[in-house]
């Protein structure tokens, strides 16, 4: 085995992974968690409202993909409208953290600031 396919098989790969359908009372959290640590992935998971879900997994590179399929493809695929995955950079992700993040009051605020104010 050669050096080049010795280093690509230890090298860590960064995919975040963009969810949107019917995810709200779907439990994709748990359901990722099981995938991770049955792929030896580690995760951020973000519950952002009730149609979307984004996960940032790092791991290996067939490990990643073992992963992404399993969650698009696996027991709760009925629930996903839209799946979309994007390379991103390492992050050196620690195990699996699980997140809810408040789209809709982000996008309350960024309406509030675009709003031009007449003086």
């Amino acid at each position: 085995m050669s050096l080049i396919n010795i280093l690509s098989m230890n090298s860590k790969k960064h995919i975040d992974i963009f969810i949107e359908g019917r995810v709200n009372k779907a439990d994709f959290n748990f359901y990722s968690q099981i995938a991770a640590s049955r792929f030896g992935i580690n995760a951020i998971y973000k519950n952002g409202d009730s149609r979307h879900v984004d996960i940032e997994a790092e791991g290996k590179e067939e490990n990643i993909q073992a992963f992404v399929e399993y969650i698009r493809n696996g027991a709760l695929k009925g629930h996903i409208e839209h799946f979309r995955t994007e390379n991103g950079r390492f992050k050196n992700i620690q195990g699996f953290t699980s997140l809810k993040v408040h789209k809709d009051k982000y996008h309350s605020i960024k309406r509030l600031f675009s709003k031009k104010v007449y003086y």
